[in-house]
């Protein structure tokens, strides 16, 4: 009899052994799976909020209303090209530099803002459609603007006579060159702002 109570109670503690180590490896695997959604949320955010500092600061550069001769020293000349024509093929070449900074890291916030759209929670992920949204219209915006400016300045300089519209090129001036306080900064600034404070709490 004492044998059998012996191994009766040898059996419950086996299973009261198992039942325990199932628990804590039930709990262990619910935390460990608890803390890889965690890193993960905080790298997507991370990501997120970098680009978007990072955009807003080339969108700022390319907006500089100086250039300086150093950025387009790569600019290929013609022969003999006239004093007027090389200024403004040279500022056109540099603000188109400055667009490529910008049109990489956009394309990378467009990839970064699908992985925040499956692992942040949907306020988070509204957000940040959103302000890759504001990020994804001024782009093509400022582009446009430098090409048309510098097409029709261009074409003022080399084509005598040419009807130049300086109504118009005084709206694009103002797309293409910062001021402070501008509508196209504001949009940036507010945007930038959105995405830091929707995403401040999984970088904590």
């Amino acid at each position: 009899m004492d044998a059998e109570l012996v191994s009766i109670a040898s059996d419950i503690a086996v299973g009261v052994s198992a039942l325990i180590v199932a628990g804590v490896a039930f709990f262990g695997v619910r935390r460990w799976r608890k803390e890889l959604t965690g890193k993960a949320k905080f790298d997507v955010a991370r990501n997120v909020m970098l680009l978007g500092y990072r955009l807003q600061a080339y969108f700022e550069g390319a907006r500089n209303p100086f250039t300086y001769s150093v950025e387009y020293t790569g600019r290929s000349r013609q022969e003999n090209e006239p004093s007027n024509v090389s200024q403004v093929l040279d500022e056109w070449y540099a603000r188109g530099s400055r667009l490529k900074p910008l049109i990489e890291d956009l394309q990378k916030l467009r990839e970064v803002g699908w992985e925040a759209k499956i692992i942040l929670g949907e306020d988070a992920d509204k957000c940040v459609s959103e302000a890759i949204e504001v990020f994804n219209e001024r782009y093509p915006e400022l582009s446009s603007a430098i090409y048309s400016y510098f097409e029709e300045r261009h074409r003022g300089v080399t084509s005598s006579g040419a009807n130049i519209d300086h109504a118009w090129l005084k709206e694009l001036h103002k797309i293409i060159y910062s001021r402070t306080g501008d509508d196209f900064t504001k949009r940036i600034e507010e945007a930038t702002a959105q995405l830091a404070s929707a995403l401040k709490a999984y970088v904590k």
